[in-house]
């Protein structure tokens, strides 16, 4: 039996991460770059990945599309989900997910000694990327610069 489940979540781990993965490369062609968000793609993949969701998620699937009656609509619902998250890399999407995912519109932070309203775009392990409203691209603040509301 434990080989059974292990089997399900190596399984669907793979399939899970092809779906991750289409997401998360979307978001870096079309909200990191787009922002000017300099973000090695790793980092932003690994610090974002809710692991126990990941592990509940990818067992499931697993189990479903190998063990389950019925499995052939396990599989269409995966091809659906491919295509969905494949539309990542259409720029308006792309970009309409990224802001879903990680922007703070219109918050008042304190950058360096000046009080001023900003986007706030990505909250990294080192840095913090705001958007001014006269600007078009993000802008890098260490935590220390920078003081942001809760």
């Amino acid at each position: 039996m434990l080989a059974k489940w292990a089997t399900a979540f190596i399984f669907g781990f793979i399939f899970v991460l092809l779906l991750d993965f289409l997401l998360f490369v979307g978001l870096k062609l079309n909200y990191f770059d787009y922002y000017g968000i300099d973000i090695y793609f790793n980092t932003l993949f690994a610090d974002n990945q809710p692991y126990l969701l990941l592990l509940i998620v990818s067992t499931l699937l697993g189990y479903a599309m190998l063990y389950l009656r019925g499995n052939v609509i396990f599989d269409r619902i995966y091809i659906v989900l491919v295509l969905l998250f494949a539309t990542t890399f259409y720029p308006p999407i792309g970009r309409a997910a990224g802001e879903f995912l990680f922007a703070e519109k219109a918050k008042q932070a304190q950058l360096l000694d000046r009080n001023e309203k900003v986007d706030i775009l990505y909250r990294g392990r080192n840095a913090v990327y705001v958007k001014k409203p006269t600007a078009t691209f993000a802008v890098k603040y260490r935590y220390s610069e920078i003081k942001l509301p809760d």
